[in-house]
């Protein structure tokens, strides 16, 4: 495997590193203190068509590859972390109704994803699991529609998307539901008080005697754990580049700060506490670049570890971007703390980073169930699944 930033690589970094400075930079207060959705990342984002990076080209896309978006939503993430996640879950969207959606979906739905008219939801299992025996949802009937019910769950975007896909079973079978904010059954309310990536995480749902047409399942039945497992493992890693980008823009601010405030009469940046911390940063900054780099380029590869990889990644990477943001706010100290500096709204969503897309010991226990043999991994096929 080989995950070596090629030139092209190093050019798109630095393309949607300006792109983030100059656009996102700006919006980032505004986005982290509104509770309404942040309609103006989504048209930054659309504008420079970073919605559908998978999508192949001929669908509207820009035929990029996993790592290629890993890269793009770390350099986000310096800038502003809710419109990384925006960017993220637009891209999950858009990746799994390419790849598995009939030629009808993609007619209806691709368009206003791509442009951000329409913001793609979704539920995983159990909220915070991992394992795709934690499903919640269950589906009925057949033919021409489907009934999906589910007890009170949290959606991505639920409250603002259009689209949500949802996975149900019925008895041994799982299908995906793509679930049109309209459909009658389904119901979505945000927490109160809540703004930032933190609304966009917390929105509640439930649905009760949802009828879905027929017409918007996606993909075969026979592929619902494999198409589930897939977009699992794909939403973990795009977690890993978010933390990542965190990590890194606490490091970047915190490096800089100590050059700048003095104590005693010269720069924190030449006392050896400071220094050491700075470094340690660095140390656990890299680290988590490798392994997200590296989890990138097994999925565009498909290679036997990938979800391994992907869930490792997520894990090691959010845990540092924790551990960065606070060791951060101790070098800039109390004033790392307020809102008027951006430490604070990076520990936030560092936070956040433990829970969504699977939470971190879920993660914790699936790495270890690949450790122990106990899940199927192919090369080139489905994604790793429970036992």
């Amino acid at each position: 495997m080989c995950f070596q930033l090629t030139k092209k690589h190093d050019l798109l970094k630095k393309n949607i590193r300006s792109l983030a400075v100059q656009q996102l930079r700006p919006l980032a207060g505004e986005n982290d203190r509104t509770c309404g959705p942040p309609y103006k990342a989504f048209d930054v984002l659309a504008k420079n068509r970073l919605l559908g990076l998978l999508v192949p080209r001929e669908e509207g896309g820009e035929g990029a590859g996993f790592l290629d978006t890993c890269l793009v939503l770390e350099e986000i993430s310096k800038e502003c972390p809710v419109s990384a996640l925006c960017c993220s879950s637009q891209n999950l969207g858009t990746h799994l109704l390419s790849k598995e959606g009939a030629p009808s979906q993609k007619e209806k739905f691709m368009a206003g994803l791509l442009q951000g008219k329409a913001i793609f939801g979704y539920i995983l299992p159990g909220g915070t699991s991992q394992d795709i025996a934690d499903v919640a949802a269950s589906f009925s009937g057949e033919n021409d529609h489907f009934v999906v019910n589910s007890a009170e769950c949290f959606v991505m975007n639920g409250e603002e998307a259009e689209l949500i896909v949802v996975f149900a079973r019925k008895g041994e079978s799982m299908r995906c539901f793509l679930i049109e904010k309209r459909f009658e059954g389904f119901s979505c309310a945000g927490s109160k008080g809540i703004s930032g990536s933190e609304r966009s995480a917390t929105c509640k749902a439930v649905l009760n005697n949802c009828r879905v047409p027929a017409g918007n399942t996606l993909g075969q039945e026979i592929k619902g754990e494999e198409i589930l497992s897939n977009f699992i493992h794909q939403s973990a890693c795009f977690a890993a580049a978010r933390a990542l980008g965190i990590g890194e823009g606490a490091l970047n601010y915190a490096v800089e700060y100590s050059k700048k405030r003095e104590q005693f009469g010269r720069p924190i940046k030449e006392f050896q506490a400071i220094r050491a911390m700075l470094a340690d940063m660095s140390a656990a900054v890299e680290a988590s670049r490798c392994l997200t780099y590296k989890a990138g380029a097994a999925l565009d590869e498909r290679s036997r570890d990938r979800g391994q990889l992907s869930c490792t990644a997520k894990y090691v990477a959010s845990k540092m971007a924790m551990e960065v943001t606070r060791d951060a706010i101790q070098v800039t100290g109390g004033y790392g703390y307020t809102r008027e500096y951006p430490l604070e709204k990076m520990m936030r969503n560092a936070l956040l980073g433990q829970v969504v897309e699977g939470s971190n010991h879920s993660h914790q226990l699936y790495i270890a169930k690949c450790l122990l043999g106990e899940v199927t991994q192919k090369t080139g096929g489905s994604q790793p699944m429970s036992r």
